[in-house]
């Protein structure tokens, strides 16, 4: 479970010109890069402070990248600073004492560590950073730059949105998100529809005029993969603000058909577009193939994309043609296999090996057409995932990364990634079977027995390379420790760190919109019980059209009388389910007083909720739990007079005797301690 983001570390807002690197977590001892950027001249006058009594004065030679490593000799929370000519930005690390401080927390600092370093090497990847970060309309996140790549680009600034980094905000990576949707908003395609309009299969909808243009990532033959993978990157954009709208000048390769729509726009035309490329013949229907509109084809690697575009940008409010999944649904026995994995290519014969990268999929794809454990095909799947989780032992009918067994999972990116979002969409917290302990090798890390999840973030954990670097964190296959994107993508750090970083999230699909999850997420709001009995609040994760947002992972953290407590999840696992909700139940174990409760989603909090635990005699005559007894709670009384008691500790029997009369009206007039209603 990802649960860096309890620690309060938010940066501090930037200037308009010079800016530094999220807050962030630290180990004492451990040397971290500290840095930002300006819009000042290089050559300007600048220092950098660690905030521990170190700094580095000198002049600008790289604008775009300032930086420097901060060692940290004590647990502490530091304020590191920018300044450059009269600019300044600062930002906090928080130090963990890695020798004393609970291992639950050394284990959380580590992965906000890998997260904000990993963000970082995506961020240097800017082909063009020196000047993209403040003076170009696009940037291109990427290592390479084949127009295939483009994926790579929108995985990338999907990473940092789920990390909570939108276009729209005050980070110093806002301007990188803005940019990389600029980038491919510049490379959608105008796909004209019209022989579909008003058909059966009609995917011209909720657009305006023209409705027969939808939009597709550069048409090269890969579109199938592509356009889904843009599209989660603008959905999640759409989160944040679906209202805004493409700037002038961009659009080059849609004869600036963009320019001035809005993102939300820009998305359904996407979704349209995808619709319109589904296969629509043979054992295909319902699939999808490398270049959209194949006919009887259907491939499994596209297939698994789709379901991650189309599922946030539901997630987003973009209204999906109704035929698609009843096509989907009729693919499903086509390339559905009966060992629970999914075909790397759709060949109607449920006995095919299939393997570890696409096993994934299969749960993607039941969960977009609405299949829920029990189910025999999900416990195949599961089953298979298990039984492979650490070598590939079943005939596998794809290869990842190296051609070893091993890296069809965990020397895998893209297998990883489908696993991940497949099982966090049907909310599986433990796979029993992989046989990663409680705790892990500790212990003591707060984990559950058999957390698949709780692996994966080990693996990534172990796999990041050189993070202390100025030019390092990320994940690749260039030798020991190994993560492939695939096995035919060669060895391309960006795609690879971007998986990694999406793993790492705290959402399988798009984060839930913040403004909604800040004020709403968690209720009850207020509540208030008896001394040593349980509580539970439920927390919510919606997009900002209000629809559910599944395979969150949620963290509880309980302050005041029972800080630090600790308590069940419904769903287990603490993963919102289809409908985006979860809720937890705790204990009161230490007496009278009152808790704040609230939720986290890595670094996105709920609203706070109150918790009053009460002795017995305090509960009399409160009928409405506001904590004083006032006229307003004699209407109740009286309101339900003649009814039975709800129980021994009902409010409103304030004399006990097991029924609401005017006994109890009386008793409670004695008692009023406040007037107003």
């Amino acid at each position: 479970m990802m649960t860096a983001g309890i620690v309060a570390i938010t940066a501090a807002a930037a200037s308009a010109d010079t800016r530094i690197m999220p807050a962030r977590q630290a180990l004492v001892g451990t040397s971290i890069v500290v840095w930002g950027n300006t819009t000042l001249a290089n050559g300007t006058a600048y220092t950098l402070d660690c905030g521990n009594g170190t700094s580095t004065v000198s002049t600008v030679s790289d604008r775009s990248y300032i930086q420097r490593s901060c060692t940290y000799g004590s647990a502490n929370s530091f304020t590191a600073t920018l300044t450059v000519g009269a600019e300044s930005a600062s930002t906090t690390i928080a130090v963990v004492d890695g020798a004393t401080a609970p291992v639950v927390t050394v284990r959380d600092t580590k992965i906000n560590m890998a997260i904000e370093d990993g963000l970082r090497f995506l961020y240097q990847s800017q082909l063009n950073r020196a000047t993209a970060f403040d003076t170009n309309m696009t940037t291109w996140v990427s290592n390479t730059t084949s127009s295939s790549s483009n994926s790579f680009v929108a995985l990338a600034i999907l990473s940092f949105e789920n990390h909570g980094h939108p276009f729209n905000g005050m980070d110093i990576y806002a301007p990188v998100v803005q940019r990389g949707l600029n980038y491919l908003f510049d490379k959608l395609a105008q796909q004209n529809m019209s022989s579909d309009c008003g058909t059966a299969a009609d995917p011209c909808i909720n657009v305006p005029a023209p409705t027969n243009i939808g939009l597709v990532a550069q048409p090269d033959g890969t579109n199938g993969y592509a356009t889904p993978i843009y599209a989660a990157a603008i959905a999640a954009a759409v989160n944040a603000s679906g209202a805004t709208t493409v700037g002038a000048g961009i659009g080059s390769n849609n004869a600036n058909f963009v320019a001035g729509r809005s993102y939300a726009e820009i998305l359904q035309r996407i979704v349209n577009a995808d619709a319109w490329g589904q296969s629509s013949t043979g054992l295909g229907t319902g699939g999808w193939y490398y270049g959209l509109r194949a006919g009887s084809s259907s491939d499994g690697s596209t297939t698994g994309w789709q379901m991650l575009g189309l599922f946030d940008s539901q997630a987003a409010g973009a209204i999906l043609p109704a035929f698609v999944k009843t096509r989907f649904n009729a693919l499903i026995p086509n390339q559905l296999n009966t060992n629970g994995t999914w075909d790397y290519q759709v060949n109607g014969n449920p006995a095919s090996a299939g393997d570890m990268t696409k096993v994934g999929v299969s749960l993607q794809g039941l969960a977009f057409v609405g299949v829920t454990a029990p189910d025999a095909r999900i416990t195949a799947a599961e089953n298979y995932i298990t039984r492979n989780w650490t070598t590939q032992v079943d005939s596998p009918e794809y290869n990842c990364g190296n051609g070893t067994p091993s890296a069809n999972n965990k020397g895998c990116g893209y297998s990883m990634f489908n696993i991940f979002k497949g099982l966090k969409a049907h909310g599986v917290a433990a796979l029993p079977g992989i046989l990663r302990p409680a705790g892990g090798s500790t212990g003591m890390d707060g984990t559950a027995a058999d957390d698949w999840y709780a692996d994966y973030v080990d693996t990534l954990l172990a796999d990041q390379k050189n993070a202390n670097n100025a030019a390092g964190g990320q994940w690749d296959a260039s030798g020991a420790p190994f993560l492939a994107f695939s096995g035919y993508s060669g060895n391309t750090p960006t795609g690879s760190t971007a998986l990694a970083e999406l793993i790492l999230s705290p959402v399988a699909f798009v984060l839930p919109d913040p403004i909604r999850f800040s004020t709403v997420g968690l209720s009850e709001l207020t509540d208030t019980n008896l001394v040593g009995t349980e509580h539970t609040v439920t927390a919510f994760a919606q997009s900002s059209t209000g629809d559910p947002v599944p395979g969150a992972t949620i963290k509880f953290v309980v302050s005041g009388q029972n800080v630090g407590a600790t308590g069940t999840c419904s769903p287990a696992g603490c993963i919102t389910p289809a409908n985006g909700k979860v809720s937890f139940t705790y204990h009161d174990t230490n007496g009278l007083g009152n808790d704040t409760i609230q939720a986290f989603i890595g670094t996105l909090g709920s609203n706070i909720v109150n918790k009053h635990w009460v002795a017995a005699a305090a509960l009399k005559c409160d009928a409405n739990n506001d904590r004083v007894v006032s006229p307003a709670d004699l209407k109740i009384i009286l309101a339900a007079n003649g009814q039975a008691a709800a129980g021994p500790n009902d409010p409103r029997d304030g004399n006990g005797d097991g029924s609401i009369n005017v006994a109890d009206y009386r008793y409670c007039y004695l008692r009023l301690t406040a007037q107003q209603p």
